[in-house]
């Protein structure tokens, strides 16, 4: 198969401005060559009579919004025609490499709204279509392409104004063959790197475009060539998607050692082949790592449940073109552990307001994508002084943190709540039995306390089964003041990097020095613009909430202190649900 040559990482500086300019918004380039705008009317829901009612919880200031049902009934998107043609634009000036073929998919950004009856919601539902969206499937050498520096998406308003747009690609030439492993092996691979009780279906053989490297915006990064990779497709839907390389022996190799001593352990790797130079990432099933990026780590162990004495650390290699190994030991007593790397991993200032915080619960530590999201989630909301009140991962994540009356001194204890883990409709899971393995929809009862937003990064929780809008019939008694569940349709990719830093620097305003590069956004529209940057297309994000009987929603909902938050609405003063949902 053929291998490639990086030529450009991302757009420069003085092709971020042409896409600018050409498509009428503000320049979006980053410095890693990748173009991310996403305007404020961007899924924008007409909303009338912003009244500040009684203070929430903590004595903040609350605004009702309600729906403008007539402005609803007026929004028109463009024809689908139309935002094809400013798609083509973009996969003009994008100058795409010779191998490298874009497909269009048209979709829409959809608010769809319910009555209830009882508790649960009607099965018919009206959709308002918002945005019309012309996303990208990429391919190269007659194979699909994904990954973060893999991107080509539009969004054009019902004005004909683009109020999204996304360009992160590299310019590539081909530079020679490589043999690749055979489906039965890269099968064999996925099952070592999921472990066991998790089927496998036949993986996909293509590339992966890894997060853009450039500096400055000079084309030039730390990626230099691009090989083929095999994605594993978990049987039962509900996992995350990894990657293991398809050319043998590409990827970095070596050995894990550790050592436990009571509550220390140590351990090293030494680590060959791939391309150096190597990142590594460490988790652990009993303690948070962070900011551990060497090749060695000592710590104490501080397991939520001291009489689990189990602990498994895991670490994952990356070298400089994003091919990645996995290694994990179990230290389940004094003594010395060691493994072999697996090839493959990866994937894809203070309120004013009284006590702002936030909580974290991370189910998958194995996986070093589910741990970049836990840390960069608590790491931006610390940057912008909101202290996370919990931090539970692997095995000291409870089920029953979720649960009444516990979810009182946890989830439902804070005002936003990230969860990384698996998931299907009907709910989603966690390794040990406290009190069971799962939350589902019975189990859940949020925001009485304090919880205003809930994030749930795993698969299909918030999946339409049946063309109905079952989620709306299936989440609706979970909302018990709750303001906004975030989660996905599809299934959700395991993204090297995490979501999580990224959907929380959304909910604030982006500056340097004193200028404000963009606004905050709304935390639903955080949400949209995580899923739009990190996750590959074809994924579709969706938020969803109350509607009280006045009309009043939560669908304007900032962070405290960025702009207006709406008021609780307790279930029994709701008459209808609202979602808002797009494809990546």
């Amino acid at each position: 198969m053929p291998i490639y040559t990086v030529v450009q990482e991302g757009l420069t500086a003085e092709q971020g401005g042409e896409l600018a300019r050409a498509f009428g918004t503000g320049n979006a380039l980053q410095p890693n060559g990748y173009f991310s705008y996403v305007d404020t009317a961007y899924a924008q829901v007409p909303l009338t009579g912003a009244v500040t009612e009684r203070g929430g919880e903590k004595g903040e200031k609350i605004t009702a919004q309600t729906l403008d049902t007539e402005a609803l009934q007026r929004i028109r998107p463009v024809a689908d025609d139309q935002a094809l043609e400013r798609g083509a634009e973009l996969v003009k000036l994008a100058q795409l490499s010779p191998d490298l073929t874009a497909t269009p998919e048209v979709t829409h950004t959809e608010l769809t709204i319910t009555g209830t009856t009882g508790r649960t919601a009607k099965a018919k539902a009206k959709v308002y279509l918002l945005d019309t969206v012309v996303s990208y499937r990429l391919d190269l050498g007659g194979l699909p392409v994904t990954g973060q520096g893999a991107k080509l998406r539009l969004a054009v308003g019902p004005d004909g104004a683009v109020t999204q747009l996304t360009s992160a690609l590299r310019q590539v030439e081909k530079s020679g063959k490589a043999e690749v492993i055979s489906p039965r092996r890269a099968y064999a691979q996925c099952a070592a790197l999921y472990g066991e009780g998790v089927k496998q279906d036949e993986p996909t053989l293509g590339y992966q475009f890894p997060e853009l490297s450039a500096a400055d915006a000079s084309g030039k990064g730390t990626v230099s060539t691009i090989l083929p990779q095999y994605t594993c497709n978990p049987a039962d839907g509900a996992q995350a998607h990894r990657l293991v390389p398809a050319v043998e022996g590409a990827a970095p190799a070596g050995k894990i050692g550790a050592v436990r001593s009571g509550a220390t352990i140590s351990a090293k790797v030494s680590v060959e082949g791939g391309t150096a130079p190597y990142t590594y990432l460490w988790s652990s099933s009993s303690t948070v790592l962070t900011g551990r990026d060497e090749a060695g780590i000592t710590y104490e162990r501080s397991p939520r449940d001291r009489e689990d004495g189990g602990e498994q650390l895991t670490v994952e290699v990356t070298d400089a073109n994003g091919l990645a190994a996995t290694a994990h030991v179990d230290l389940g007593s004094d003594g010395e552990a060691s493994a072999e790397f697996q090839p493959g991993g990866g994937g894809f200032g203070a309120l004013s307001t009284g006590r702002t915080d936030v909580g974290i619960e991370q189910t998958i530590n194995e996986w070093q994508c589910a741990q970049d999201s836990a840390n960069g989630f608590r790491t931006v909301m610390a940057g912008h002084g909101v202290p996370t009140q919990f931090d539970w991962r692997g095995a000291s994540a409870f089920e029953r943190d979720f649960k009444e009356p516990y979810d009182n001194s946890y989830v439902d204890d804070v005002d936003a709540t990230w969860y990384t883990g698996h998931g299907w409709p009907g709910g989603f899971t966690f390794k040990g039995a406290h009190d069971d393995t799962s939350i589902t929809p019975g189990d859940a009862r949020w925001g009485n306390n304090d919880l205003e937003w809930l994030q749930l990064e795993s698969c299909q929780v918030l999946r339409d089964t049946n063309g109905n809008h079952d989620y709306f019939g299936r989440w609706r008694q979970a909302f018990a003041g709750l303001h906004i569940l975030n989660g996905f349709d599809t299934n959700a990719y395991c993204v090297g990097g995490g979501t999580g830093g990224t959907f929380a620097s959304y909910l604030f305003p982006k500056k340097f020095l004193w200028w404000q590069l963009r606004p905050a956004y709304r935390v639903q529209s955080a949400w949209a613009a995580m899923a739009i940057d990190r996750e590959p297309a074809g994924v579709k994000y969706r938020s969803m909430g109350l509607i009280r009987s006045d009309g009043v929603t939560n669908i304007g909902d900032y962070f405290w202190g960025q702009g207006p938050t709406g008021p609780d609405i307790p279930l029994t003063s709701s008459t209808g649900m609202w979602s808002l949902s797009g494809t990546v």
